[in-house]
């Protein structure tokens, strides 16, 4: 199945809120027909984003809805062919990362053989049509960050990364017209994560004046979460410079202290720094979102993504095509979701009606047994419960100490009806109470 991701597909609506997002991606009658849409409109509280599949026996989809204000949710999973069940599938588009940790690595002293060993990884994974598993890539990861020298590393290798972005599919989202379109792109597209972020899905909320985005980590040793996060925000903070021409303002949070390498993270994130937090965050100001971008000089190696008159298919569903450069001629992409990223997504969707998400009931949409469920998120080294009071933790630290909004309002939008119960709840995840995370000093 090709994708191709045509000009208009990745330009910002105009005339809409910042804040009302859509999405939507269908697939109908044969196995190489696949249009994916983002359409823009509506309110902050309208976010609609759907999978369907129809055609043969081997048509199968996902959706999710999420339509009006916070008690207004639905979600709907016709079977699973578009969530990644196990670590070992592999359906991350590896070169770009590879060839990244390599450079990164070996320009520090380490010793390519070692980082290589017990990855599976060798030298055909530097083609640009090779795949890798989510395990492969973490033992890459994890080799980088034991055998490599120096404090900055996670920072490096999220440069190196973005560096490579005009000869990886990443290369048509110069064709965004405003940093809200690059952003959604960047952060909210699976079939760009797949050659960027793999191991990081960013979860998005909404504030009067800010837009939020919040790591959830896709799997990997626990060891390597400070690491992968770090990786990650340095790769937005260079792909948001490189592709738009210019210097992006963003603030973080991190949940740690202060490092004493302090002075890696200026140079690489910024000054807008805040430690001790309640949660990992980029922050961005909305108006920060509506400045233009300016289109960059073409490189001689870099093609311009084909855009043919049949690609428009409607106001919001476009042919989704993504072409690769010259370096890299003939590339697929698949807007797969990793089976962690789809429970987050599922337990958020009915967190308004419900704090208390049935696993029999996943399961059943997912088409495994409950043991089998269990299983393959163990894979990742996730459980069910981790991933539902990782939603809950950071619904509940941006309803309260981000918007601060009363207990009566957190509380239903959280699925809780007992305000007793809310506060304990709370108090559980955050280690605070609603109060101090309204008000922390």
């Amino acid at each position: 199945m090709d994708l191709t991701l045509p000009l208009e597909a990745l330009r910002a609506s105009k005339g809409r809120g910042a804040d009302g997002l859509g999405m939507g991606v269908s697939v109908k009658g044969g196995a190489d027909e696949l249009v994916v849409g983002v359409s823009v409109k509506g309110d902050a509280d309208e976010l609609g984003m759907g999978v369907s599949v129809k055609g043969d026996a081997d048509g199968l989809g996902m959706g999710v809805s999420v339509k009006g204000d916070a008690d207004g949710l639905g979600m709907g999973v016709i079977a699973s062919a578009n969530v990644v069940m196990s670590v070992q599938d592999k359906a991350i588009r590896g070169c770009w990362l590879v060839r990244a940790a390599l450079d990164v690595a070996l320009s520090r002293g380490a010793n390519k053989n070692k980082l290589l060993r017990g990855t599976g990884i060798f030298d055909d994974a530097l083609q640009s049509d090779s795949l890798l598993s989510i395990k492969q890539y973490s033992l890459l990861l994890g080799n980088v960050h034991a055998q490599t020298k120096g404090s900055d590393v996670s920072f490096m290798l999220g440069g190196a990364l973005a560096s490579q972005w005009q000869h990886s599919p990443l290369h048509v989202l110069a064709a965004c017209e405003n940093v809200e379109a690059l952003l959604f792109h960047l952060t909210r597209r699976q079939t760009f994560r797949w050659c960027s972020l793999p191991l990081c899905q960013f979860q998005r909320f909404e504030s009067a004046n800010t837009t939020v985005l919040v790591p959830q980590l896709t799997g990997g040793s626990s060891k390597l979460s400070l690491f992968t996060i770090e990786l990650a925000f340095a790769c937005i903070v260079s792909l948001l410079k490189n592709i738009a021409n210019k210097r992006i303002h963003l603030s973080f949070t991190f949940t740690g202290s202060r490092p004493k390498n302090i002075a890696d993270y200026e140079t690489h994130l910024g000054l807008k720094l805040s430690f001790n937090s309640t949660f990992n965050s980029i922050c961005i100001e909305k108006d920060v979102l509506l400045q233009p971008i300016k289109p960059i000089r073409k490189t001689a190696d870099v093609c311009e993504p084909k855009v043919s008159s049949s690609s428009v298919l409607g106001n919001s569903l476009l042919r989704d095509s993504v072409t690769s450069s010259k370096t890299a001629p003939h590339t697929t992409l698949k807007p797969c979701l990793p089976l962690p990223d789809f429970v987050r997504h599922y337990i958020f969707a009915f967190s308004a009606k419900s704090a208390n998400i049935a696993l029999p009931e996943l399961a059943e949409k997912l088409g495994v047994s409950v043991a089998t469920l269990k299983r393959k998120l163990k894979e990742f080294g996730v459980s069910f419960r981790t991933l539902s009071e990782e939603v809950q933790r950071n619904h509940a630290v941006m309803l309260l100490s981000v918007n601060k909004v009363s207990n009566e309002v957190a509380a239903g939008a959280m699925g809780i009806n007992d305000l007793t119960n809310f506060r304990r709840t709370v108090k559980r995840l955050t280690g605070k109470t609603p109060s101090e995370l309204r008000n922390p000093h």
